[in-house]
């Protein structure tokens, strides 16, 4: 026998037997749905719910769902902010370096930007064409003085004492010292150039001259700023704004430092609105005196605020829509009934209770929307003001 006759032969057979088994099983299905369709009813019963035994129509639901409680309670809380901030030059510290002249840069000792200045340190060499004019001037003046000094006219001397004395000034005016002065009487030498002198201590922020620069009068040549105290520039949120007053203190980690604590006090609060970020800009002072701190450090805030007692709920027993702001009040076990509420701020998890319930009172603490959505149902809400003043219940 060859494959093709075995394989014919033995499909013929599983044919079979799949064709005698079907036809069994039919057979006893037919009279079974003949059976069930003869005995349906018209008309299909619906099942009957057990009748509520609460005829008043307050919510009872405990049966269903094990609703937890809560108590509205006096606690002593305090907020903590954490926030971020930046360090910063105090603008009351920086100070501008300018010319009163006109002049030319021949000799620049402040020549790098980050170059530590003390008070008195020569910063750059300026000549000055006006300069020359204005010791000549000034020379002049002086050398006239010293003519008529002995003569009687009162009004050539008063006349003399007054050009002096403005050339002088006019000296002074530009920066000039008074020894400088003094070597110019003596020697009666026009100094070509000026050198300028720096009047504080500080590190040089930035240069705007280089050498042989024209130096223009009112124009600043170099900014200098100390590093004895900075201030950090805070980023309070909005929603945090009201807790905020001149006075706190804070704790600062900075991200250079992780292992140490910095303590500072908010020393103002900026009158304006960071709009993008929704952020307003708070000080504060932080003395530097190892100069470890440099302007541009980035560094985190916490403010903890005590604010005393506080009668609250935890915001898991209260419904806050913006519209409404409902409690569910515990009449009875298993029976809860909606109470409209003031709120108050809102503190790390716990609303602040103004008025509605009072201290002692049990409320639902879960289930708040199944309970919110069979008082819609039921018609329980009435308007905030024309809702009776209830008697609460205290939880011993």
């Amino acid at each position: 026998m060859s494959w093709k006759s075995l394989f014919i032969a033995v499909t013929l057979f599983v044919f079979g037997l799949a064709v005698g088994v079907f036809t069994q099983i039919g057979s006893q299905i037919i009279p079974v749905i003949q059976s069930i369709v003869k005995t349906q009813p018209a008309e299909i019963q619906s099942a009957k719910l057990p009748e509520s035994k609460n005829k008043k129509g307050i919510l009872t639901v405990e049966q269903l769902f094990n609703i937890d409680t809560t108590v509205v309670s006096h606690v002593d809380l305090t907020k903590r902010i954490e926030t971020y901030g930046e360090l910063v030059h105090p603008e009351t510290d920086v100070r501008d370096i300018t010319f009163k002249i006109n002049g030319y840069v021949e000799k620049l000792y402040a020549d790098y930007t980050g170059k530590y200045i003390k008070k008195g340190q020569p910063l750059l060499t300026v000549y000055s064409p006006e300069l020359v004019s204005a010791q000549e001037e000034f020379i002049r003046a002086y050398e006239y003085l010293s003519q008529i000094e002995n003569a009687d006219n009162g009004i050539l001397k008063k006349t003399a004492q007054d050009m002096y004395e403005a050339a002088y000034k006019r000296l002074l005016y530009w920066d000039i010292t008074p020894q400088q002065i003094e070597n110019l009487k003596k020697s009666k030498k026009v100094m070509k150039t000026l050198t300028l002198y720096s009047p504080y201590d500080g590190w040089i922020m930035e240069k705007f001259v280089n050498l042989g620069s024209k130096v223009e009068a009112g124009k600043p040549v170099l900014r200098i700023a100390k590093h004895e105290n900075l201030w950090l520039i805070a980023k309070v949120y909005e929603q945090d704004i009201p807790f905020i007053k001149k006075g706190q203190k804070v704790m600062i980690h900075f991200e250079s430092y992780p292992d140490q604590i910095y303590h500072g006090v908010i020393d103002y609060i900026y009158p304006m609105m960071d709009i993008r970020n929704r952020t307003v800009d708070v000080r504060v002072v932080i003395p530097n005196p190892e100069y470890k701190l440099i302007p541009g450090m980035y560094s985190n805030i916490h403010i903890d605020i005590p604010l005393g007692k506080l009668m609250v709920l935890p915001e898991t027993a209260v419904i806050n829509t913006g519209k409404k702001q409902v409690v569910f009040v515990q009449r009875e076990k298993g029976v809860f009934e909606p109470v409209f509420v003031k709120l108050g701020r809102y503190i790390d998890g716990y609303y602040e209770i103004l008025s509605g319930v009072g201290h002692g009172t049990v409320v639902a603490n879960s289930a708040l929307f199944l309970l919110d959505a069979d008082a819609q149902l039921k018609g329980k809400y009435q308007k905030e003001g024309e809702q009776k003043p209830m008697k609460m219940m205290h939880h011993h």
